[in-house]
């Protein structure tokens, strides 16, 4: 998906800026992939929550200035893109209350346990880090704007299909593993110094670190992993294709450092079924209704009790009110 080009484009529609030359050597974590019409693609990876990610980021976009740079994100998080980093790191810094109350109206109303707990952890490490959720993406949108006629490019999958897929799909077993494996995680994460959030600007750590967490959970890698994975290869291969003004754009891609090695796998494939891993197949659409159903009735039922209890006692003293 891409949206307009930079503000500080010029008015006569010119094409970017010449590229500056790679005379410094480019970040441990990024790969240059080529397309078949020529086209090069840097894919940067990094962590949202990584001092030293967010430098490599301003470094790349800097030095190579390329004509598109793609994000791994969706449309329904450009907002929170968009918005300054302090704003950012404000509207994560709440109160305990507030936090349980939204982790309940997220499993309760949302996309079930797994998200609630995965929201808390994004709201852990933001205090702990002194960073907002993505930060590195943050920082690449204000990189955009300062180059001349640079593209942006969304490269996720939609994020209401993801959290769709990963309550309704996996085993209720699998689930229920994940979510203690989280809670596990997070209790673990309260005493951890900051420092060890830079750590994961490291490829080979921040890969033990994934096989850690969804090691016998194949559904949710396959989900959080894999897929995302294919659909990168896909999104990111999009966006270096030709147009009227460059017939082989120079892109850079910033994902998150795990899929790195999934996305140079699936680089050359053909196959990668995106219109499925980026759709609803209609049993999830009577799933959501289902599942949101029972929601309404259980908080019904609770809300209602009261009234009830209160009724019957009358009818069994015969009070009338």
């Amino acid at each position: 998906m891409f949206f307009k080009k930079s503000k500080a484009a010029d008015q006569n529609g010119s094409i970017a800026a010449p590229k500056v030359p790679e005379s410094e050597a480019l970040p441990q974590n990024c790969e240059v992939l080529t397309t078949e019409w020529g086209s090069r693609v840097y894919l940067l990876g990094t962590n949202e929550f990584c001092t030293k990610c967010l430098h490599n980021v301003s470094k790349v976009i800097k030095q190579l200035r390329p004509s598109v740079v793609s994000l791994q994100c969706c449309s329904t998080r450009l907002d929170d893109i968009k918005q300054d980093e302090e704003t950012a790191f404000k509207n994560l810094q709440i109160s305990s209350a507030f936090l349980y109350m939204k982790m309940l109206f997220i499993a309760l109303g949302g996309n079930g346990p797994v998200s609630a707990l995965l929201f808390k952890e994004k709201v852990l490490k933001s205090k702990q880090t002194g960073l907002s959720s993505d930060a590195d993406l943050r920082q690449a949108f204000t990189e955009v704007k300062k180059i001349p006629n640079c593209k942006l490019h969304l490269a996720d999958i939609p994020e209401e299909i993801l959290g769709v897929k990963s309550w309704g799909i996996p085993s209720v077993k699998e689930r229920i593993t994940y979510a203690r494996r989280l809670y596990k995680r997070l209790q673990t994460d309260q005493n951890n110094p900051e420092d060890v959030h830079e750590l994961e600007s490291n490829k080979d750590y921040r890969q033990q670190e994934i096989d850690k967490e969804f090691s016998s959970l194949p559904v949710f890698k396959r989900l959080f992993i894999s897929d995302r994975d294919r659909y990168l290869a896909y999104s990111l291969k999009k966006a270096a294709e030709p147009s009227a003004t460059d017939k082989t754009p120079t892109v850079v891609g910033i994902v998150r450092m795990e899929h790195l090695d999934g996305i140079k796998d699936n680089w050359n494939k053909s196959d990668l079924d995106v219109d499925k891993i980026a759709s609803l197949e209609k049993n999830y659409e009577v799933y959501e209704a289902l599942k949101y159903g029972a929601v309404i009735m259980t908080f019904t039922y609770f809300m209602t009790r009261r009234i009830r209890v209160r009724k019957a006692w009358d009818l069994y003293f015969n009070v009338k009110r």
